[in-house]
């Protein structure tokens, strides 16, 4: 058989993020719009419009410093206005953080922010 051939259709990819604080970053996804909907011990998977990661009680400084996801939405704007309103910054403990608002990038346009746990998400529009 040859390695080039695909065996079954993949339906999701899913990623494990680290959590250094467990409940500030479930806390943190559900007030976003993340769901809960399904829970083995010592992880939490989230979902939103069909799509999620696993929240995981585990953390190592080097891995959650270099964890990044894309997000590509239908409206930034919105986006952007649910994370003034959360206000991350503040009331994540000081963790979250806002690294920048919607801007021209690449042809499109992008936002930045962290999680409590310092995983970074890329936010864009389209695709």
């Amino acid at each position: 058989m040859s390695a080039n051939k695909i065996i079954s259709k993949v339906n999701n990819i899913t990623p494990f993020l680290p959590a250094k604080d467990y409940e500030l970053s479930l806390r943190f996804y559900r007030d976003l719009g993340f769901k809960e909907i399904a829970k083995i011990e010592n992880a939490v998977r989230l979902e939103l419009d069909g799509y999620g990661f696993w929240i995981q009680d585990y953390y190592v400084k080097e891995l959650a410093d270099n964890t990044m996801l894309c997000m590509y939405v239908d409206n930034i704007e919105s986006w952007w206005s649910n994370i003034k309103r959360l206000d991350i910054s503040e009331n994540y403990e000081g963790e979250a953080k806002v690294f920048s608002e919607p801007h021209e990038q690449e042809g499109s346009l992008m936002m930045q922010f962290t999680d409590p746990t310092g995983v970074l998400w890329h936010v864009r529009e389209g695709i």
